[in-house]
């Protein structure tokens, strides 16, 4: 992925401490006296019980090996330096197989991709020419372009018709060249995002596209009016686009995983698509390589981050094995996280939390200072997430620290609550620098705050005298956080808006920030560069999970949705539906006649008792 951004000059710098891939696997199995059929994806020795044993190379490239007697057959893969390939093997039979990096310490091998590479599938299309050398496929995608013409073709791509038109190399945020693979045959160097195409040749032509998809299948839905149901589509086509080997930020630029991201980005596929696989790629990947050098992306909080979608992920998707194995990994993050009396911020890293300008300097980016108590209070929320991930790996001790440590923080941070103006401060040793959105919303989602307390908060914030979040991610956030203080109405008015918006600006994919007060060209401008704003970003599919949760108030009240929360809330006052999946099946709820009917697997149980206002029918 990291090959794929240089290689359509994407305009992103990926930062962070990433571990390099190992050049040499080991794996092992028990085995009879029998032949066995392998490719690998290097070189390739073996033994059986310690003693060489011969693998012969068929015409086929498949190599063959027979052991004459039972035994631990060991096989040794090694791939050249330069990363090309990663070591692995493609057996038959499949089953049975131990894996190692070092050749002592073995585990249960996982299945990822072929060896010789792992292309996601792709799409034939063609576009529809809409003026003289101007197509559009109509919706957003990631492909790559072909184009017959005698001759070369003048080239440009858009996600929006304004982008189409640029012809500046320089100003591009993906490459703009095209390769003649074949005579009268021009292609991309590899996969575009784009809507809109600029072909320009003196002779007819032809414009395709082998758009790539991930083959998830739409497990959740959600029905209300015609307005929500298309963002909840919207915001499911978006994440869709959005997983590839990872769960990526976006198509356009970075294509790349974030640990802020992967927040929102879990929380959408685990009411559309409930894939655990892009999940426990993207945590592993961001993980991997621990914090002593630098933090997660080479941000604090998303280090803190990563410890509350660990805590997400297991209970959306319930992965014992999983937590298993990176547990060590996460335990001396955990540890090197309280060795400090605040989150520590070594060379490298930055504080990110949004993109806001600051108030005292409004030319200015939001500084370190201004973001002391948001960052404070998510790393009480990350506290509490490391505290159930020990406990779930009976680490009593850990556990205990965490607990500890976490309150008192809590302790710290409520006495630095503003009670005249009932707000947390942007900082409460410098009152001077006022008070931002993103700390009081972190109050009442990390459960800092008691309920009416909470209230009183998100009641504040009902007006716009605070300055706006920068990003859909943290306007998803916001309006959880209206929810969870029970300004239902309020939460879908916001949600409407940002997301209502985009789609009356054609969006077909949701954009990595939204400005209603920005008009023409302006509002595709990000970075300080024209064509900056990615219009199709993980971070912006959140109403795929807000409008279940809105409307229902359907959550996982344990591990895997074992019990489950039903509390429907004043929203549902018409047709509304929603299919909602889980590890064991899907939910099923909607209204019909005035009340409400719900449909469950039998393995999964909900909370009661419920007091929701609403008669309900058990289907299930």
């Amino acid at each position: 992925m990291r090959r794929e951004v240089a290689l359509m000059k994407l305009n992103v710098g990926y930062p962070g401490c990433f571990r390099r891939p190992s050049t040499v696997c080991w794996f092992r199995r028990r085995v009879r006296p029998e032949e066995l059929l392998l490719r690998t994806s290097g070189t390739l020795s073996a033994t059986l019980d310690g003693t060489p044993l011969a693998a012969t190379m068929q015409s086929d490239g498949v190599f063959r090996l027979h052991p004459e007697r039972e035994g631990t057959l060991l096989l040794r893969v090694e791939t050249g330096s330069d990363g090309e390939l990663l070591p692995g093997i493609l057996p038959l039979p499949p089953l049975g197989w131990e894996a190692s990096s070092d050749g002592v310490h073995f585990e249960t091998a996982l299945p990822g991709g072929d060896p010789a590479g792992d292309p996601l599938p792709t799409l034939r299309l063609t576009a529809e020419e809409y003026a003289p050398g101007r197509y559009d496929f109509g919706r957003e995608l990631i492909g790559t372009v072909r184009i017959h013409s005698e001759t070369r073709p003048e080239f440009g791509f858009g996600e929006s018709t304004f982008e189409l038109e640029n012809r500046d190399p320089a100003r591009s945020e993906q490459s703009l060249e095209l390769v003649e693979v074949a005579p009268e045959c021009w292609e991309t160097p590899g996969a575009l995002a784009f809507r809109y195409l600029r072909v320009e040749a003196p002779a007819p032509i032809q414009v395709e596209c082998d758009a790539e998809f991930t083959p998830e299948c739409y497990r959740g839905a959600f029905a209300a009016d015609a307005e929500l149901n298309r963002i909840w589509m919207c915001s499911a086509y978006t994440l869709r686009l959005c997983i590839r080997h990872f769960l990526i930020d976006g198509i356009k630029r970075d294509r790349l995983p974030w640990a802020g991201d992967l927040a929102l980005s879990l929380l959408a596929n685990a009411y559309t698509f409930a894939d655990p696989e892009p999940v426990r790629r993207t945590l592993t990947i961001l993980g991997d390589a621990g914090i002593e050098e630098q933090h997660v992306n080479g941000a604090t909080d998303y280090t803190l981050w990563l410890l509350i979608c660990h805590d997400l992920y297991l209970r959306y998707f319930e992965d014992p094995a999983f937590l298993e194995r990176l547990y060590p990994g996460i335990a001396a993050m955990i540890d090197r996280l309280l060795e400090s009396s605040t989150p520590f911020l070594p060379p490298g890293s930055w504080v990110f939390i949004d993109w806001v300008a600051s108030r005292q300097e409004p030319e200015r980016g939001w500084n370190s200072e201004e973001k002391e108590s948001a960052l404070q209070i998510l790393f009480f929320q990350a506290l509490e997430a490391a505290a159930r991930l020990a406990e779930r790996r009976q680490d009593t001790r850990l556990a205990e620290r965490c607990r500890k440590r976490a309150g008192e923080l809590k302790e710290s941070l409520l006495r630095g609550f503003d009670a005249r103006h009932g707000l947390f401060p942007a900082n409460p040793a410098r009152p001077e620098l006022g008070f931002y959105r993103h700390a009081n919303i972190l109050a009442v989602l990390s459960g800092l705050v008691e309920p009416a307390m909470a209230r009183a908060i998100m009641e504040k914030l009902c007006d716009d005298e605070l300055p706006p979040v920068g990003t859909p991610y943290q306007a998803a956030l916001e309006i959880l956080a209206f929810h969870r203080a029970g300004l239902h109405e309020t939460a879908l008015a916001r949600l409407r808006k940002i997301w209502g918006g985009m789609l009356r600006l054609g969006a077909t994919t949701f954009f990595e920030a939204y400005d209603a007060s920005q008009t023409g060209n302006e509002r595709y401008a990000f970075y300080q560069r024209p064509y900056g704003l990615s219009l199709c970003h993980a971070w912006s599919a959140g109403p795929a999970a807000l409008l279940p949760i809105l409307f229902f108030g359907c959550e996982p009240a344990a591990d895997g949705w074992r019990t489950f929360r039903i509390a429907p809330s004043p929203l549902c006052r018409g047709n509304e539906a929603a299919t909602i999946p889980t590890p064991a099946g899907a939910i099923r709820l909607w209204r019909e006649e005035g009340r409400l009917r719900e449909e469950f697997p039998p393995e999964i149980t909900p909370e009661e008792p419920r007091s929701t206002g609403h008669p309900v029918r058990r289907d299930g």
